[in-house]
C-alpha cells in the first residue's frame, strides 16, 4: 500500500479562512503539517511558489496544490478521513 502525503497547510495565525480550514481538518479527523508563513520564510517562499502569490490557506498535498479553503476539493484529494491511505 502506498502512503499518501500528509497535507502541508500554509497559513497565517490571523487569517480567518485559515482558522476555518484548520477547524474543518480537525473536525474531519485529517492529519496535517501546519506552516505559519509569517514565522517561517522558507514556507512563505514555498507558498508563493505554489500559489503564484501569498494566498492563505494554501494546501500542498503530494503533487496537488489547493489554493484557498475548498472543502470539496480537499475531500476529493484526501479521501475519506480515517480511510486507509494509498
Amino acid at each position: 500500500m502506498t502512503q499518501r502525503a500528509i497535507p502541508i497547510v500554509y497559513c497565517r495565525s490571523w487569517c480567518g479562512d485559515c482558522q476555518r480550514a484548520l477547524r474543518w481538518l480537525d473536525d474531519m479527523g485529517y492529519d496535517y503539517d501546519l506552516r505559519d508563513i509569517d514565522e517561517d520564510r522558507p514556507s512563505r517562499a514555498r507558498c508563493v511558489e505554489l500559489a503564484g502569490k501569498v494566498i492563505t490557506p494554501t494546501f500542498e498535498i503530494g503533487d496537488t496544490c489547493i489554493v484557498d479553503f475548498d472543502p470539496r476539493a480537499l475531500r476529493e484529494v484526501l479521501g475519506e478521513p480515517g480511510a486507509p491511505r494509498g
